[in-house]
Formats: structure tokens, C-alpha cells, sequence
């Protein structure tokens, strides 16, 4: 099991056992519309979810809005410190995982 396995949420981690382990390509569908349907059944905090769909796009707003700030303050834009005002959009685009 990897690091960024630890982030996955239950439903992930139930389809990729489903389609590790059922061999029948009839009973794995059935088995990923049941975990797909229990995600939607989830309930949900409409504010933190608004705020974690918008996550990604929240941090690159951060990024630029930082980079406007250290050009009009004079603030040398190096290749460090590009990387690491970066790494807060990177580490959080590892954890979330693709798409949403």
C-alpha cells in the first residue's frame, strides 16, 4: 500500500478491490454501481463541499494573487520560490486525487 493510498476514500478503495479481486465482469459492475450509489447516499456538509470542489482552483487564485503581489512589492521571483509556493496546490492535488 502506498502513501497516497491512506487518502483514498472508502469508495475508491472498495472499487479498486472489486476490481482486483471479482473476476466476473457482470457481478464487478453490480458491485461498483452499489458503491457508487452509497457515495451518493453520503451526506455532506454543503459548505465544506462547496469549498473542497473548489479547492484546486482556490489555491492557483492564492498563486497568482502572491506572484502579483511580490512583482508590484519588487520581491525576486526565483525558481525556489516557485516551487515552493507551488507545493501547497501540489501536495493537495496528490491528496485529493484525479478529477472533482
Amino acid at each position: 500500500m502506498s502513501l497516497l493510498d491512506w487518502f483514498k476514500s472508502p469508495i475508491d478503495k472498495g472499487l479498486d478491490i472489486a476490481d482486483q479481486l471479482v473476476n466476473d465482469g457482470d457481478l464487478a459492475v453490480k458491485l461498483k454501481a452499489a458503491f457508487y450509489l452509497e457515495e451518493l447516499r453520503t451526506k455532506t456538509i454543503p459548505l465544506i463541499d462547496g469549498i473542497h470542489k473548489l479547492g484546486r482552483q482556490a489555491l492557483a487564485l492564492v498563486q497568482v494573487g502572491f506572484y502579483a503581489w511580490a512583482a508590484k512589492n519588487g520581491v525576486e521571483i526565483t525558481w525556489e520560490l516557485v516551487a515552493g509556493v507551488s507545493g501547497a496546490t501540489g501536495a493537495y492535488t496528490l491528496a485529493k486525487g484525479k478529477g472533482g
